[in-house]
């Protein structure tokens, strides 16, 4: 409500007076000008964050996903190092569940895009992974559990 007076306000100020016109514009297109520079920094920021660090930087060990004991959740669970320079903040991993049979002919039953599978890990530093992971009311593995992971993205800046 407050918007529409206001908006009602400047309507009529803009036609009564001509200054209050150029006025008005200026402020808009400084505001205008403002945000959009605003969005492209945030937008070259993200996406220099992701070059920073490899995949190969980042030493997992102990990795292991294994059903918890209700639903189609699924605890993941190991460590992992950064050896980078960087302070890496995010790490997105597609993982799928395999249902493979005596041939090792396996069938992908689950696959989610997991974002932020690790905390905060400072340069040269270990922490711990320990999240759940929801892969669908549809995943049941019939043969042999298997499972693989692909590290899709990794975010890290210089400073935490």
């Amino acid at each position: 409500m407050v918007w529409l007076l206001a908006a009602i306000a400047c309507i009529f100020l803009a036609i009564k007076f001509r200054g209050f016109r150029y006025a008005f514009l200026a402020i808009a297109g400084v505001l205008v000008l403002s945000v959009t520079l605003y969005v492209a920094h945030t937008k070259q920021e993200e996406e220099s964050s992701k070059r920073l660090v490899q995949a190969d930087q980042l030493a997992f060990t102990g990795l292991t996903l294994g059903p918890e004991s209700y639903g189609s959740s699924y605890k993941l669970s190991g460590r992992v190092k950064n050896n980078s320079p960087y302070y890496v903040f995010q790490v997105k991993a597609k993982l799928r569940i395999l249902d493979c049979d005596a041939q090792s002919h396996c069938d992908v039953v689950g696959e989610e895009d997991e974002w932020n599978i690790c905390p905060l890990i400072p340069p040269g530093q270990v922490r711990d992974v320990d999240t759940s992971i929801y892969f669908g009311s549809g995943t049941r593995v019939r043969g042999q559990f298997q499972w693989n992971y692909v590290i899709t993205e990794i975010r890290a800046r210089s400073e935490p």
